[in-house]
């Protein structure tokens, strides 16, 4: 464009832009000139008009907007002192020890569900095995899939060990780990009332992983171990029990870890949870707004392990291991009693 600021140049310009009711730029205007009918005819873009010829020759755009910043991928889990979030550099919510609390809780919780399940394994073992001989043809067919039935049982733990959690507050605290995360990658205001509307299931969740191990152990161990019992070689069996068993487990690991995250892993949050979740995004926010990531590779790599928090429940798991081994070693009643000795 030429830079003619002659009022004449101008008005004779606007005519032309205007003419046919149709709003145009030619291209001997200035930028100003043209950024002004750009502003009047409120559109987007105009075309550029060769004054000569009438023909098009570009279009002058109107500067867009710059696009909102992407939400940060959050992380976090759920601690006896509240809600912990990280985006993999800057964290917030409970520190280092509501991370080890955690360990510590489901140390706890393991240590009773093994003990409860060594005393029902132990009677499921005598029982199940003289119920079923009482019918011979029903055990003959049965027999096969017993591989699979006790893969299936071997996960019982793990379902005993989400429904104790249901019942405790870290439950609630996982649920509102969840709607925090939900509002900020939506983009919504952090606020309680917005939060309660988020749903508690998150695609992320960990919880997902197990229900992908749950259904592709229990379809390979059973359709491998009924294709042993029928003939087939260790490699034919396995190849068709992978076949049959990772699509399964890919299709609906989803769906059956949802299920589990909305019945077992969490409940409803209460007013405090959600407060702590709202707490721990606004730290993270913060202070991922002055974080310097580390330019170092090795140390980068270490920091974001350190920041997912697995390393610090782990050593609260390993505490409560230690003393509850040290107190079954010292007292041999203890052992028996937990049936860990």
């Amino acid at each position: 464009m030429q830079t003619s600021d002659r009022p004449e140049d101008f008005n004779s310009h606007l005519s032309l832009a205007e003419r046919d009711g149709k709003p145009a730029i030619v291209s001997t205007m200035t930028v100003a000139q043209a950024a002004a009918i750009l502003q009047r005819s409120g559109d987007s873009a105009l075309p550029v008009i060769d004054p000569e010829t009438g023909l098009l020759i570009g279009h002058f755009v109107r500067p867009s907007e710059p696009p909102p910043p992407e939400p940060p991928r959050l992380g976090g889990m759920a601690t006896p002192l509240g809600v912990y979030l990280t985006d993999g550099v800057s964290s917030g919510g409970a520190g280092f020890w509501g991370l080890v609390l955690t360990g510590v809780v489901l140390g706890c919780v393991s240590v009773f569900v093994q003990a409860l399940c060594g005393r029902l394994g132990v009677w499921a073992t005598l029982a199940i095995p003289t119920y079923l001989l009482r019918w011979p043809h029903i055990y003959s067919h049965v027999l096969p899939f017993m591989a699979g039935i006790s893969q299936l049982i071997a996960f019982v733990p793990l379902l005993l060990v989400f429904v104790i959690l249901r019942m405790l507050p870290l439950s609630g605290t996982h649920a509102a780990e969840h709607q925090v995360v939900h509002c900020v990658e939506r983009g919504q205001p952090v606020v309680p009332e917005v939060v309660r509307r988020m749903p508690r299931v998150h695609p992320r969740c960990g919880t997902n992983l197990y229900a992908a191990l749950i259904l592709f152990l229990t379809i390979f161990v059973t359709v491998f171990s009924a294709s042993q019992s029928h003939g087939y070689g260790v490699a034919d069996s396995a190849t068709l029990a992978v076949i049959l068993a990772a699509p399964v487990a890919m299709r609906w690991w989803r769906s059956v870890g949802g299920f589990l995250q909305y019945w077992l892993a969490t409940r409803p949050a209460t007013d405090k949870q959600i407060e702590s979740g709202i707490r721990a995004v606004h730290q993270v926010l913060e202070r991922r707004a002055v974080a310097q990531a580390d330019k170092i590779p090795a140390i980068r790599l270490a920091r974001r392990i350190w920041s997912m928090g697995l390393a610090q429940v782990l050593i609260g798991y390993s505490i409560l291991g230690g003393v509850v081994a040290l107190a079954a070693h010292q007292w041999p009643a203890i052992g028996r009693l937990l049936d860990i000795i």
